[in-house]
């Protein structure tokens, strides 16, 4: 493919002054990923803090107001009282509470005697996401808690001593998890409707025939159209990168070279997609549905942003492997979190590489078809 230089700049021009004139452009490419990382940067929250607990203490001794302080003073609960059991579940009905604490007559006693007493929890399980986290925190306080009821330390009966140590997010920090993939879908967002939009609007508006009978090219039309919009949307990037490092604070550990050359294989494969949704649709309007069902909700749902890919199915796991998301995604977290390099990721690089020529190849053959 020989590509005239003239012919692409001239048509390169032509759409950055289309860009200039349009507002709503310029506004949706950068506003967007600013309002987006903010928004859903401060909303994803894989930890659960302030865990609303009511709390019946029909014993009121010293032991059972230890075990409600352990509670308490955990940031992992928020624990408030009520008199009766009745009136407890009734909060978990209202889902004012996500757990009751009922700690019957004689906790104290059977502590004092020696005995093993009993305490019930009512756990919210309508919200399952959650029951596991519950859990694991209530665990955990049932081990810190004995030492404040009792009074003094328990002798370890273990032989051993295990130590963790968390690589690569120490502080598990969810947002540090998150914002790497937040940032495919917006990209993958920016890119995908603006390229949609802007050819399908040559479309409805009778100019595509005009510059179909000029002496360019298709691929020099192609390429020079979507060459402004790769540079918007690799402004997006940017703007998530720059509110990733400076709002949210996630590291960067590995190379940004490494991530700004992954991030322009992203960037040119969904402007790739739609751009052949706007050849084969013509419609603005069916081309923006098309455009939020192939870029929105696989890059949401089947990129590994949300659900990890390692517990879904295998049909939906085989499926994951044909959007260029799933790949982007890895190298994202790789990038900031582990500090891969690129032999780590060549795989990712390699599939990046390979959808991007097959999915331009596939819409300039379908452009050419259309001249025909």
């Amino acid at each position: 493919m020989i590509l005239n230089l003239n012919r692409f700049a001239a048509i390169f021009r032509k759409e950055c002054m289309h860009i200039l004139r349009d507002p709503f452009t310029i506004i949706f490419s950068m506003l967007l990923p600013l309002v987006v990382i903010i928004i859903l940067g401060n909303s994803v929250e894989f930890n659960l803090n302030e865990i609303a607990t009511v709390v019946v203490d029909h014993d009121k001794t010293s032991e059972s107001r230890s075990l409600i302080e352990a509670f308490s003073s955990s940031n992992y609960f928020k624990a408030y009282y009520e008199d009766s059991p009745e009136r407890a579940f009734d909060e978990i009905v209202k889902e004012n509470a996500k757990v009751e604490l009922f700690i019957p007559p004689g906790f104290g006693k059977d502590i004092v005697d020696g005995l093993c007493p009993k305490v019930q929890l009512l756990l919210d399980g309508a919200d399952n996401s959650s029951v596991a986290a519950i859990m694991n925190y209530i665990n955990t306080l049932s081990i810190t808690a004995v030492p404040r009821i009792i009074g003094h330390k328990i002798a370890d009966t273990a032989p051993y001593e295990i130590k963790e140590r968390f690589l690569f997010n120490p502080e598990l920090n969810s947002k540090w998890f998150a914002i790497p993939g937040l940032a495919a879908v917006i990209i993958a967002i920016v890119a995908i409707l603006l390229t949609t939009l802007t050819i399908c609007r040559e479309w409805e508006q009778g100019s595509m025939e005009l510059l179909m009978s000029s002496p360019v090219k298709s691929s020099e039309l192609i390429l020079g159209k979507i060459s402004p919009y790769a540079v918007l949307s690799f402004i997006g990037f940017f703007i998530v990168y720059l509110g990733a490092r400076m709002l949210f604070g996630v590291p960067m550990v590995g190379s940004n070279l490494l991530l700004f050359a992954a991030t322009s294989l992203f960037i040119l494969n969904y402007l790739g997609i739609g751009l052949f949704i706007s050849i084969t649709t013509k419609s603005q309007q069916l081309a923006i549905q098309k455009a939020l069902m192939i870029g929105l909700m696989p890059t949401s749902m089947l990129s590994g942003f949300i659900f990890p890919i390692e517990y879904m199915p295998a049909a939906l796991r085989y499926l994951t492997t044909i959007f260029p998301a799933r790949w982007y995604v890895e190298i994202a977290r790789n990038a900031f979190l582990q500090g891969s390099s690129f032999s780590d990721l060549s795989f990712n690089f390699t599939i990046l590489s390979g959808q991007l020529i097959f999915i331009v190849t596939l819409a300039i053959a379908k452009f050419k078809r259309n001249l025909e």
